[in-house]
């Protein structure tokens, strides 16, 4: 009790500077919170499955040992499973990106990102199942599982197991189970499973049941509790010899927790996080910790010295060293557990009421033990630190130098405080240069033309079987009604938006082609009219055409077709007069025309190899050229649209937001940095407004005297700001070229970036100085201008 009485009468001597000391404590200590937990949920994707270190995919690697894809045989995951005795179990997984419609009573939606899996799914996999058997609901060829939201927005809160939901137009499937919604920290993502043996039947996948050739599936693995993964991994490599006659390509196992953080290798539902983004953020919870514990150290020395007398009277009285350490150390963590408890609110309110307004932050989806622990550690070893320091500069002051000192001695202007002042507003203009970069480069991704019509596109998904609704030859007919509406320039039809093309091979074969040559090549299957649609240009030769049938796929003789291919790829594959070569792909055909080239992903890296086809099999997006100015353009779109296919939902996509949708997680990394970078600035002001409070208390009586002696106030304002802007100053110096190498190593990851600016590093000195100035000259005016008979009474 008597602990806590000292402490509060402590606290009310230094009411205002102990306030704002426990204020930036708890910043700091919420900022790293905040970053801790998003940092160790980006490494730890689909860590919470019961034997998550035991899982792993199925990688090829072709004859160079490069990774080549992950796409696997149709039998290879039982054969090992059979074979190897430490594969306790293997599961097939096909991630559908086309889009599926789905009829329950007068609910109707189109559904993206379906998973097709075998039946041990749920149990490989330790999702949890709110309603339905883990065993037995992927057993039958008619069961559908359901996420928690799909089975609200299906059949709301009743209970759902056995009713029917509708695929297309007459496939009806029993809803067998209910899982949990995917956690934001796993790769999976989707509303809806299905047993991997109907996906030919509701999509153009088909997965080959012989080693002829891969197919659209992921094999996936559960090692054995005692299986060594150096040992497997060697068996393993060279299994397919056995089974695939022409060149087999080696094994290898990548594990399901690298699969968000190492090279993404074909399936990732969830956009792949960026390594060095992580170690970045996490060098700023850093150094945020760094700087709220260092304003905790000197502010806490600094209202001791304050004190000295006391100190002093205690110790002449008889107070040992050790009792004079252990009082310090009783009020700096009892200050520690307050900003500590004031962050743990601050973070609560961040992720359950901001996060949910404000989208672009990151989200903590919970913390497990290990995280936890971690913390607990982090910021024990941080309670430590800063109460130990004080408390021993503190307590071993010997008793004569105590009433010999002039008690503000301790405080005085030295080295640490230049070094913290300096350091405090390095970061601060470390990190406002480097979100001015990070937005910088943003506006130059939205603004940059990828090469085609961007702003006049939209695509529709094509959400029905080969056959059904318009994906007939209906699709001619669809076409040219809605070009007749105003506003509709053109339509089209390809596997992929133009903006996200991802299917890519590198066993591609061409006439003339050395044997030793190797091009990695996209490809795209299209309609008639793509090119002329997205406005791009066939700079040599033709564009397909229906006055040449051979342009079209041929599977009833020998996969024919016509190829087109983009200026790139003719400069890979070293051909100077391609028109009419053969080119052998996804078929056989004549290479027929060289469309110009445009970017078809994101800006990360340059324009690819490309090679179209009219491959209608593989259709899985309209897309249409549209007139923006035209108001009611999507209303006549519906309204042909409901003309054809009443019966299958209806929803646009701009593609001018599918090229900003790519971006997402920069977008998120800089308006993240922005946030954190407000809470450092927010840290080094309370710092340095303290600092200025103690410095302007030693100087009071100086003050006073220069008064009286004629010293004007404005005399008075530069003479107390000039010392810590010199060292703000010192910051702007130091933090440039720190800045300039961040924003040089962050640029690396784009292959078509923007200029860095002088002027980025001179607004953020600007806002630093202007910060610091106005922190400083709050407390330095009301010094000047105080009556100098109290000044001169102080003390």
């Amino acid at each position: 009790m008597n602990a806590i009485k000292l402490i509060s009468r402590s606290f009310r001597k230094n009411k205002r500077l102990n306030l704002i000391n426990i204020t930036s404590m708890a910043l700091g200590i919420t900022a790293t919170i905040i970053i801790a937990g998003y940092v160790y949920q980006e490494f730890n994707y689909d860590m919470r499955h019961e034997n998550s270190n035991r899982i792993f995919r199925i990688l090829y690697k072709n004859s160079n040992n490069e990774l080549s894809g992950n796409y696997s045989y149709g039998p290879l995951a039982q054969t090992l499973k059979n074979e190897i005795p430490e594969i306790e179990n293997s599961v097939r997984t096909s991630f559908f990106y086309g889009y599926l419609a789905l009829t329950a009573g007068d609910n109707m939606y189109n559904e993206k990102k379906i998973i097709f899996v075998d039946p041990d799914f749920f149990n490989l996999f330790s999702f949890p199942l709110v309603k339905g058997d883990v065993k037995n609901c992927l057993g039958s060829p008619n069961s559908i599982a359901l996420s928690e939201k799909a089975a609200l927005k299906y059949f709301g809160n009743k209970d759902i197991l056995g009713n029917q939901i509708k695929i297309g137009e007459d496939r009806i499937f029993n809803v067998s189970a209910v899982y949990k919604d995917f956690p934001k920290n796993s790769n999976f993502e989707g509303d809806i499973i299905l047993p991997l043996e109907v996906i030919s039947h509701l999509t153009q996948v088909w997965i080959e049941p012989s080693w002829q050739y891969p197919t659209d599936i992921n094999t996936f693995v559960l090692l054995d509790k005692n299986a060594y993964i150096d040992e497997v991994s060697k068996k393993i490599e060279d299994f397919q010899f056995a089974y695939v006659k022409e060149e087999p390509e080696k094994l290898l196992l990548q594990p399901l927790k690298s699969f968000h953080t190492e090279k993404q290798i074909g399936w990732e539902s969830t956009p792949q996080a960026n390594k060095s983004y992580l170690y970045f953020l996490a060098a700023v919870a850093i150094l945020i910790l760094i700087m709220s514990g260092a304003n905790f150290l000197l502010l806490y020395i600094g209202t001791s010295a304050q004190r000295i007398l006391n100190t002093g009277v205690k110790k002449f009285c008889g107070a040992s060293k050790t009792i004079i350490f252990r009082e310090h150390i009783k009020e700096i963590l009892s200050y520690f557990v307050i900003s500590t408890l004031i962050a743990l609110g601050c973070f609560y309110f961040y992720n359950n009421l901001l996060t949910s307004k404000f989208t672009f932050l990151p989200t903590i989806s919970g913390f497990n033990f290990r995280l936890i622990i971690f913390l607990f550690l982090l910021l024990s070893f941080f309670a430590v630190l800063i109460s130990i320091v004080p408390s021993f500069l503190i307590s071993s002051q010997k008793t004569a130098q105590i009433f010999n000192l002039n008690r503000h001695a301790i405080i005085g202007q030295s080295k640490f405080i230049n070094m913290l002042v300096t350091g405090q507003f390095a970061l601060s203009i470390i990190l406002i240069a480097v979100t001015l970069l990070f937005y910088k480069q943003l506006q130059f991704l939205e603004k940059h033309d990828p090469g085609f019509a961007k702003d006049e596109l939209i695509t529709i998904p094509l959400n029905m079987h080969l056959g059904d609704g318009i994906y007939n030859e209906n699709m001619d007919v669809f076409a040219d009604e809605l070009k007749k509406q105003t506003g509709i320039e053109n339509v089209s039809l390809a596997f992929s938006s133009p903006t996200n093309i991802q299917t890519s091979t590198d066993n591609f074969d061409w006439d003339g082609k050395p044997e030793d040559l190797l091009v990695p090549m996209q490809w795209n299957a299209v309609f008639f009219d793509y090119f002329e649609t997205l406005d791009l240009d066939i700079v040599q030769g033709r564009s397909f055409s229906k006055e040449f049938p051979g342009d079209i796929m041929d599977y009833d003789n020998g996969q024919k077709c016509s190829y087109i291919l983009n200026q790139k790829a003719i400069e890979k594959m070293g051909l100077t007069d391609p028109i009419g070569k053969t080119f052998k792909g996804y078929g056989e055909g004549p290479i027929v025309g060289i469309v110009e080239d445009f970017n078809f992903k994101s800006l990360h890296s340059e324009i690819k190899p490309m090679c179209f086809s009219i491959n209608p099999i593989y259709f899985n997006e309209i897309i249409v050229r549209i007139n923006p100015q035209v108001t009611d353009v999507l209303d006549n779109i519906e309204k042909i649209w409901k003309k054809f296919v009443p019966d299958y939902p209806l929803e646009f996509s701009y593609v001018t937001d599918q090229l900003n949708t790519m971006y997402k997680s920069e977008n998120n990394l800089t308006a993240s940095l922005n946030t954190f970078a407000a809470i450092a600035i927010l840290i080094a002001c309370m710092g340095l407004l303290s600092l200025t409070i103690l410095s302007m208390q030693k100087r009071t009586k100086e003050i006073g005297i220069r008064k009286v002696n004629g010293a004007k106030v404005k005399e008075l304002l530069t003479m107390l700001n000039k010392d810590f802007l010199k060292w703000v100053g010192f910051a702007f110096i130091i933090a440039c070229p720190a800045a300039w190498l961040t924003m040089t190593q962050w640029l690396k990851n784009f292959a078509y970036k923007t200029e860095i600016s002088w002027w980025i590093f001179a607004f953020a000195g600007v806002v630093a100085f202007t910060i610091a100035l106005l922190t400083i000259s709050w407390n330095s005016i009301k010094a000047a201008t105080k009556n100098p008979v109290e000044a001169l009474k102080y003390e």
